[in-house]
């Protein structure tokens, strides 16, 4: 791929990926303090170190902060600056991003992605951490919703689309992935006083996705965390599980290079296709039984080779001595 793509490509790329983590973050971030209003102050401090986890950020956080509170945790994944994974930062990388390619990107992307970015830099931490974070996380989401919303109808769908496409569904995929590994084993080791874990909490894991109605519209039933498990990882057509993030992934890198089913043209696309056979045939009590944790830490791994081996594939144009 020319130097001038692959910038380009790259570029696209994690636009995608930092907008779709900025969403990521503030839907859960929302979610959570939510939950934690409803619940007793017993059990309050418990629950919002796991937030860090799914962040992958525990050693920073630990290094600026004693404890895992509403007040820290809120600081340091929405505002800190020092965090790469804060919503400011991922919104800050993203226009940067964008800004390098503002020739190949439309107008009304840079214009709502540029706006996003001094929206959020009229936000006041001080003041949003002692309201709370839904104000500021509420405008995020929604901006999130309609960068995206702008660049699917305004960019042409060619093969810089694809590597967005591919950016935000690869991050949503591990998105899912971490959120599934962490707060299952947290909730389940936290139980509610009759002694199993409150549907409550388990509800607030589907809002944080956007999967409450739909678990209702599917199971019909009470919610049970065999049965979230098995949608945000299993399910082909709900639009944050990691079957359906991982299948477009596939789409996108097999309209780059042109390769049909049942064949690949790079590590990438093979992994991909090896993540997704198992994904659509795999059932969930097959993955239980196995072990939740071993399966999804092994498919975090793999989740993030692909990511690595689409930048080698693509991205790599200069050799650094």
């Amino acid at each position: 791929m020319p130097e001038m793509l692959s910038r380009i490509a790259d570029s696209l790329f994690w636009i995608g990926r930092y907008m779709e983590r900025a969403e990521d973050t503030a839907r859960i971030l929302d979610v959570n303090y939510h939950m934690m209003l409803e619940q007793s102050n017993q059990s309050y401090r418990l629950r919002w170190e796991p937030l860090i986890v799914m962040a992958g950020e525990e050693r920073p956080f630990q290094k600026l902060y004693k404890e895992a509170t509403a007040h820290t945790v809120f600081e340091f994944l929405a505002f800190r600056p020092d965090n790469p994974s804060s919503v400011v930062q991922c919104i800050s990388q993203a226009r940067e991003n964008a800004r390098t390619i503002r020739e190949r990107i439309s107008r009304e992307m840079w214009e709502d992605i540029n706006g996003l970015y001094h929206m959020i830099g009229r936000f006041t931490p001080a003041e949003e951490i002692a309201a709370g974070p839904h104000r500021f996380c509420d405008a995020v989401k929604f901006a999130c919703h309609r960068f995206r919303g702008v660049t699917d109808a305004t960019l042409p769908h060619d093969e810089g689309w694809q590597f967005l496409r591919i950016g935000w569904s690869l991050e949503r995929a591990e998105a899912a992935a971490r959120l599934v590994d962490v707060q299952y084993h947290n909730l389940l080791e936290i139980p509610s006083a009759g002694g199993t874990p409150d549907n409550h909490q388990w509800m607030a894991v589907l809002k944080s996705v956007g999967a409450y109605e739909a678990y209702h519209r599917q199971y019909h039933s009470p919610i049970r965390p065999e049965k979230v498990a098995e949608m945000l990882i299993l399910s082909p057509q709900h639009p944050r599980s990691i079957r359906f993030s991982a299948t477009e992934v596939q789409s996108g890198l097999r309209a780059i290079s042109g390769t049909g089913p049942g064949s690949y043209a790079n590590e990438a696309e093979r992994l991909t296709g090896k993540v997704l056979e198992g994904l659509r045939y795999d059932t969930i009590d097959e993955i239980f039984a196995r072990g939740l944790h071993p399966y999804l830490s092994e498919l975090l791994r793999t989740l993030c080779s692909i990511g690595d081996d689409i930048a080698r594939t693509y991205f790599y144009y200069a050799v650094v001595a």
